[in-house]
Formats: C-alpha cells, sequence, structure tokens
C-alpha cells in the first residue's frame, strides 16, 4: 500500500513539474511569435524591466506575496506543486527565450504573420494544456492560478468569469509598465479561463477512468 500510495505521489509529481515546463515553453514561443505573451507574465516583464530585476527573481518575490494573501483564505490549494510553479518558469522563460530566438530566425529568418500566428496558436495549446495538467494533479497550484479557484470554491464568481477579470487586469498593469503586449495577449485574456476549464475536466476525467481501472 504504501509503495502504491509512493509511486502515485510520484507520478502526479512529475506531471506537475511536466505540466510547468510545458506552461514556460508555452510563453517562450508567446514570446518568439512576437504577437504578445499571457497578462500575468507581461506585467512581470514589464515591471522586472522597468527596474531592472531579474525575471525569475521577481516573480518568485511576487509570488511570495500573493502566497500569503490567498493563504488568509484558502490553504488547501497549496503543496509542492505550488513551489514548482512559483520558481520554475520565470527562469525558464528568462533562460530559453534569447537562446531559441536566434535559431527560430536562422531556421525561418523573418517569420511572417502566418507562422507568427502558428507559433502563437502553439504556444496558447502548450500554456492552456500545462496549466490543466499541473492543476488537476493536486499537488498544489501558483498562487496565480489559485485565485480563480478560490473564487470558484467560495461561489464568489466562476472560474472562467474570476480567470478573464484576473487577465485583463493584470494586461491593464502591462500595459502601464510597457510590457510585451500585442493582440495575442487579449486573445490570452479572454480565452484562457475557457480553454484551461475544458481541458481540466478532460484530465479529471482521465484520471477517473484511470482510476476505476
Amino acid at each position: 500500500m504504501f509503495n502504491r500510495k509512493l509511486g502515485s505521489f510520484s507520478f502526479r509529481l512529475f506531471l506537475s513539474i511536466v505540466g510547468t515546463v510545458i506552461i514556460a515553453f508555452g510563453i517562450v514561443l508567446f514570446r518568439l511569435a512576437n504577437t504578445g505573451i499571457d497578462p500575468a507574465t507581461a506585467a512581470d516583464v514589464g515591471i522586472s524591466d522597468t527596474f531592472h530585476w531579474n525575471l525569475g527573481n521577481y516573480q518568485l518575490a511576487f509570488n511570495a506575496l500573493l502566497f500569503f494573501g490567498v493563504l488568509l483564505f484558502d490553504r488547501t490549494q497549496f503543496g509542492i506543486g505550488t513551489l514548482i510553479n512559483m520558481s520554475l518558469p520565470g527562469y525558464i522563460v528568462a533562460y530559453c527565450t534569447p537562446k531559441l530566438r536566434p535559431i527560430t530566425e536562422s531556421w525561418f529568418g523573418n517569420l511572417s504573420y502566418f507562422e507568427n500566428i502558428l507559433l502563437f496558436v502553439f504556444g496558447m495549446l502548450l500554456f492552456s494544456i500545462g496549466i490543466g495538467i499541473y492543476t488537476s494533479v493536486n499537488l498544489g497550484v501558483s498562487p496565480y492560478d489559485a485565485v480563480a479557484p478560490l473564487f470558484n470554491k467560495k461561489k464568489w464568481a466562476s472560474y472562467r468569469l474570476t480567470r478573464s477579470i484576473q487577465d485583463l487586469f493584470f494586461f491593464g498593469v502591462a500595459v502601464v509598465f510597457g510590457g510585451p503586449l500585442g493582440i495575442g495577449t487579449f486573445l490570452i485574456a479572454t480565452l484562457t479561463g475557457y480553454i484551461v476549464q475544458y481541458w481540466r475536466q478532460v484530465f479529471k476525467k482521465l484520471q477517473q477512468r484511470i482510476q476505476k481501472a
């Protein structure tokens, strides 16, 4: 029994890390597509660039503050997955974006409008799937991703509505601090909540089938 529980935890931990890495690479594709990135990261990039801070360090500090805010209302959403998502994405994005940009430029030259759209769509797919994966294994979510489930759990507002309002708020913050915005940012702000909810339902049904099997 202990080995089974340990194996289950190890697999869920693996999925939490994989989901977080997928999210980060989705954001990297957003940046390479030059159509705008997700509102939260756009705000983080704008603020960190304004004050000349490392993106990873700033995201870690901001998430720590938001963590204590959510903790006042709901402790159940936090776990080891929280620490993973608080620490990894910012550093992955900061490291991989400048490494991959020369590669894409050498392979494709100046990306066409259609190629940028394809990169954005693929990035959106990775971004939403990554959130769906790591929020479905119940090992804790990032403070940013904990806000919408908190409002839904308390019946203050639906997950989709809260996530959309949350993203639109950080869209405004990114505007103020000059974050890398674009039409893609607006699309992410308005669509992510709906797409992630779909993936969460898919993974929940998949988990139920696996448990029955």
